[in-house]
């Protein structure tokens, strides 16, 4: 079969499967798969949406099957206790006015055959819903619903928590937990106060709720969280935690004598390893942590543009209450773990270079679906079997996986993707670190390629074995991809995790110049003299970084950026916590060391070319940091562009709108294509696009 390379607007032709669910008897997965589609409208507009449709697949290897449709999003399902119906929550609906978005609900289903029930009556913005023991009523997070509009669009902000990127500006509404009826109806308000509360979890005889929640008023100026239990008779509230760290993902054990959660003690603060906790459910004693000894953090790490960047996996208690099962970060892998919860002694059940982004257990922890992508997959569902749990020794052997979906082979046999070779290398400290190299698609042996070095965001994400359109892509066009995890990476130990403290710039910066240096010496066809370097977020920063501190790159991309650390630290959503950690103080106590890790402090230095990509409504790095940069290097008269996308936020190049990541894709291969040209045999190889 004749394979031409990816180019950019295969982006529009990718499916995304998210929310898998495994029926309580295992035969049946559920899952969502999201879609992009031509817009409804006038004929011949180009604009395109999302849509997202349930899907179910039988586990004993049935063809997968759509279960809803129409133009809309429905994700998210979730089963209710006997198996027969599915909740899920869903924009569908009339068509809203220009410029306004469908409100989400609360839908249920039957297995059955029928129409969808909307459950929710009011706009509560519902999120985080959960079944109750019984079937009967359904938990959620939400919002108390607009009596009245307000009579003026001024936003009066008293709040330091005003803003988080994605969800915009506070709208002077707390989360909240509710309580539904399965069948519909209105929604009963659970717990109160100026305070966010989420993550509803129901104790096994239905009578409590356990949710997260930092009832303080200095909730707003830390990460500190508490698991709470709430009486649904009586409504007492009970604190069962400490408040030393965050916390979340609460799940009782199946008596209800016990809840294991998620978190830390700060230690390192958003450098800290996430671990698994067990705490009494009537609060009769301390938090007792069961991984203390086990140096990964229990989490979802991986940074692609396939997804947002999902959460860590929902602690999952077997029946028996022995174990608890957990995901793990594992270098640039993701794997499953259960814990034995008298000793705390860790067994990994998976192996493999790839990233397990969602896990989903049958009622008797015998059987798994997974969603996996890995560098020639977007992400399709497997299933495996857990053998072993009766014995103690929970596993789950290769043979015992099957793959259930192949949703992008259509669009992937057409075209030729890079292997990523992977590599390790001895970075600053003479540490050890890992790292990948995409060649360029059609590599002659004898070549000679330009490459592109990129920059992971966090900084405590990391690269790993998953899909990468927009690297895959870069590869197509002739360059070869370098990818490192330099310290603060996640996946390799709390100390190297927790390096960048108070050293942003610094031996993180030796570590990637390291990789570079590594990938020159191990990949021959790589042209040191034709180099480009890209970042986003934290990559961003250190894209903008690097160039004023070298003059070794052709071109440069920096996306949703840092370039001023005393200014972002007021204009984010989050930068606010960098003092407690990251950085030595706030910007008041230690103004120089601000200004002089901020990349603006050496602008005078930059005279690579530099593209800039930005939201206009990235509350994270807002797009002031783009700006200062864009005009300091204006007024130096440096080669600069920056190009500003509306409506959108951090997250463009994962979710945003679908053809504005297209152009933005377009916008970085045409900036490298003028700086950094490809041999000619890679541009003749090129033109079967």
């Amino acid at each position: 079969m004749t394979t031409r390379r990816i180019a950019a607007e295969d982006l529009l032709a990718l499916r995304w499967i998210n929310g898998v669910a495994l029926s309580p008897d295992g035969r049946t997965v559920a899952y969502s798969q999201e879609i992009v589609a031509a817009r409804s409208g006038a004929e011949g507009d180009p604009s395109h949406e999302y849509h997202a449709h349930l899907w179910l697949v039988e586990t004993g290897g049935a063809a997968p099957r759509r279960f809803t449709s129409g133009e809309h999003r429905d994700r998210q399902p979730i089963w209710s206790p006997e198996g027969g119906r599915l909740l899920f929550f869903s924009d569908r609906g009339p068509a809203p006015k220009a410029g306004a978005t469908r409100p989400k609900h609360l839908w249920v289903i039957p297995l059955s055959g029928g129409e969808a029930v909307r459950i929710t009556q009011e706009e509560h913005g519902p999120s985080e819903a959960v079944w109750s023991p019984d079937g009967t009523q359904i938990a959620f997070t939400g919002k108390p619903p607009v009596k009245e509009k307000p009579g003026s669009d001024v936003n009066v902000i008293t709040r330091m928590k005003h803003k988080a990127d994605g969800e915009g500006f506070w709208d002077n509404r707390y989360k909240h937990l509710y309580v539904v009826p399965s069948g519909g109806g209105p929604a009963r308000q659970v717990t109160d106060g100026e305070f966010d509360h989420r993550e509803p979890a129901w104790s096994p005889d239905g009578s409590r709720l356990a949710f997260v929640a930092n009832r303080s008023e200095a909730a707003d100026y830390t990460n500190i969280a508490d698991v709470w239990t709430i009486s649904l008779s009586t409504g007492e509230a009970q604190r069962l935690t400490r408040g030393v760290g965050p916390v979340l993902m609460p799940a009782w054990s199946p008596d209800g004598t016990m809840i294991a959660y998620l978190g830390h003690e700060n230690a390192c603060i958003g450098a800290s390893n996430t671990m698994l906790w067990v705490v009494a459910a009537d609060g009769s004693g301390d938090p007792r942590c069961l991984t203390r000894h086990f140096d990964r953090t229990l989490a979802h790490h991986i940074i692609t543009d396939m997804r947002a960047h999902p959460h860590a996996g929902q602690p999952v208690w077997s029946p028996d209450g022995r174990f608890v099962f957990v995901m793990v970060a594992e270098g640039g892998t993701t794997q499953l773990a259960a814990v034995e919860v008298a000793t705390g002694a860790v067994g990994l059940m998976t192996a493999g270079r790839r990233e397990i982004y969602s896990e989903s257990y049958d009622a008797a922890c015998r059987r798994v679906a997974l969603a996996i992508s890995d560098p020639a997959t977007p992400g399709d569902i497997w299933v495996a079997e857990v053998e072993s749990l009766a014995e103690g020794r929970p596993e789950i052997p290769a043979s015992g996986e099957r793959r259930l979906t192949e949703v992008n082979r259509a669009t992937l046999d057409q075209v030729e993707l890079s292997r990523p070779e992977r590599f390790a290398y001895r970075g600053a400290d003479d540490w050890t670190i890992e790292g990948w190299v995409l060649p360029p698609v059609g590599l002659e042996p004898t070549g000679r390629y330009p490459a592109i070095l990129t920059i992971h965001g966090g900084p405590h994400g990391a690269y790993g074995e998953a899909f990468f359109h927009e690297f895959q892509m870069l590869a197509s066009l002739g360059y070869a991809v370098i990818l490192t995890n330099p310290r603060g990476s996640q996946g390799y130990g709390q100390v190297f995790t927790a390096a960048t403290k108070h050293d942003w710039g610094g031996e993180d910066y030796a570590d990637i110049m390291a990789g570079l240096d590594a990938a020159l010496a191990r990949f021959p066809y790589i042209d040191p003299d034709r180099l480009g370097v890209e970042g986003g977020s934290y990559g961003g920063y250190m894209t903008n970084w690097v160039i004023g501190h070298t003059g070794r790159f052709k071109a440069a991309v920096t996306m949703r950026s840092i370039s001023n650390c005393l200014s972002q630290w007021g204009m984010s959503d989050l930068a606010y916590f960098k003092g407690y950690w990251e950085f030595p103080g706030e910007p008041w106590d230690s103004p120089l060391f601000y200004w002089e890790r901020s990349p603006l402090a050496y602008v005078k230095n930059i005279t690579t070319p530099l593209l800039i990509l930005h939201s206009e409504n990235d509350l994270r790095c807002p797009i002031g940091e783009g700006e200062q940069l864009f005009a300091a290097l204006k007024k130096l008269g440096r080669e600069v562009v920056f190009a500003r996308f509306p409506n959108e936020s951090h997250d463009l190049s994962r979710n945003g709108q679908p053809q504005r990541r297209v152009e933005r894709l377009r916008l970085i291969s045409d900036w490298f294509a003028k700086h950094i040209p490809v041999t000619t045999d890679a541009q003749d190889l090129h033109q079967d696009r």
